[in-house]
């Protein structure tokens, strides 16, 4: 049985601090062709107990134009044990552009990433997360998000 989905503590600790530590995030998704991409990712940070955000440059094309007709997406982050949290972390989502949260993703994401971009000429993306495996100190877990 899977535990409720809460991205805190260790989890947060250890994606938060990847791309400071030489260990980013893996996107996969399908891009606006049908086929599958994966692409590192950053800007890749907890925004909120269920979410995960990351900032897109290019807003108008590729990963931003590609999830409006392919939601879905999936993350992975990897650290062969070093650094906080969880070794292993796979996660299932949903992903969406939110203009509105343009300002709160930018300010989050590391400086590097911010350089990428100094007109902010890019759009917040939010994935609300359905899932995660997980392999950490005491083994593998899995989270799901609650449904009613």
């Amino acid at each position: 049985m899977a535990d409720k989905l809460e991205l805190n503590g260790e989890i947060a600790s250890a994606i938060d601090t990847a791309a400071s530590r030489g260990r980013l995030v893996a996107l996969g998704y399908v891009n606006e062709a049908g086929d599958p991409s994966v692409s590192f990712r950053g800007s890749t940070h907890v925004h909120g107990s269920e979410q995960l955000a990351i900032w897109v440059r290019k807003a108008n094309e590729g990963f931003a134009k590609a999830i409006a007709a392919h939601p879905q997406v999936s993350l992975v982050y990897y650290s062969p044990g070093e650094g906080p949290g969880p070794r292993y972390l796979s996660f299932a989502g949903r992903a969406h552009v939110d203009p509105s949260a343009n300002d709160e993703v930018y300010s989050a994401i590391i400086d590097g990433e911010r350089q990428q971009d100094p007109d902010r000429k890019g759009v917040a993306v939010i994935i609300d997360v359905d899932s995660v495996n997980g392999f950490g100190e005491d083994g593998p877990f899995r989270m799901e998000r609650e449904t009613t």
